[in-house]
């Protein structure tokens, strides 16, 4: 079931002051999502981005902006749409989603439905190799 659609979260946002520090990138190059998100503020964004390449390491959410994103395509989230095209063999039932604390308001989620969610961890926002995020079936 998508949402209805309205003010959405970018679940692939960076970091910067009133973003929401979602998840940890680990070694396996998934994102680990945090159980409850830590607001970002200018404080921990310093912070954060003095260790560099703050998106390589973390996954942050934002309001979504639409038309000043370059990903935008004018009614849709590019990268959620490239995302869902490449995996168009997953099929996921909406009761078995992991936890998200963005779920109600992210564009991805709005867009794709349950199939976002099981690409989300896999996108890391600045990734070293620029292939597409694919999930193995």
């Amino acid at each position: 079931m998508k949402p209805k659609q309205g003010n959405k979260s970018c679940p692939s946002s960076t970091c910067h002051s009133g973003a929401q520090l979602l998840g940890v990138v680990g070694d396996d190059r998934k994102v680990h999502m945090l159980n409850t998100p830590i607001p970002v503020d200018d404080v921990l964004a310093q912070k954060i981005q003095a260790d560099g390449d703050a998106e390589k390491k973390f996954r942050f959410a934002g309001k979504c902006a639409k038309c000043g994103c370059a990903q935008w395509t004018g009614t849709s989230c590019g990268v959620m749409d490239e995302l869902a095209m490449a995996n168009h063999l997953l099929e996921v039932i909406e009761q078995n989603l992991p936890e998200c604390v963005i779920r109600k308001t992210c564009r991805w989620y709005s867009q794709e439905g349950a199939k976002a969610c099981m690409i989300c961890p896999y996108v890391v926002t600045q990734s070293e190799r620029p292939e597409t995020a694919y999930i193995e079936l």
